[in-house]
């Protein structure tokens, strides 16, 4: 009789259809939204009495939190990001599916705002929280990917030690 070598079940697939496939049209619906927000949204300094939230165009030249760096310097640290994070997905995609696809939700974030930068030159943020934060749909993608993370470390068969990096 031939074993099954795949690890995968079917948790494993409807954690793939219920979560990365809505996370991915998302980041294309940001995308579209950022497109949109730039033609008709007003500039967030523009906003005279910020309410809890509003919708404005947030021009973000930096990194997260807008700390101000070059977008040269930006770009080649979300691209060697990019390169370590593609291969924590080759390591885990086979034996622990769900970690590899907590790090595609981050990476699919992630390559919505890198996507601004190369085509705007800043990141588009379009929801502004309280008149202080903003963010976009691609940031709430990333937040996913790193809850799921900490929510899958915190189980007891799995140890921050079983990730597999390397």
């Amino acid at each position: 009789m031939q074993k099954n070598f795949d690890t995968r079940d079917v948790k494993t697939n409807l954690y793939i259809y219920f979560i990365l496939v809505p996370s991915a049209f998302i980041v294309f619906l940001d995308e579209w939204i950022k497109l949109h927000a730039i033609k008709t949204f007003p500039e967030d300094i523009l906003l005279v009495s910020p309410k809890f939230i509003e919708f404005a165009v947030h021009k973000n030249y930096g990194l997260a939190f807008d700390i101000p760096f070059r977008l040269e310097f930006v770009i080649i640290i979300s691209v060697i990001l990019g390169i370590f994070l593609l291969r924590v997905v080759w390591k885990n995609i086979m034996l622990r599916p769900k970690i590899a696809f907590s790090v595609i939700l981050i990476l699919l974030g992630a390559f919505g705002n890198f996507y601004d930068r190369i085509v705007y030159g800043f990141t588009v943020d379009y929801i502004i929280l309280f008149g202080k934060s903003a963010i976009n749909f691609s940031d709430l993608v990333i937040i996913l990917g790193v809850l799921s993370l900490l929510l899958l470390s915190r189980k007891k068969h799995l140890t921050n030690q079983e990730i597999v990096v390397e």
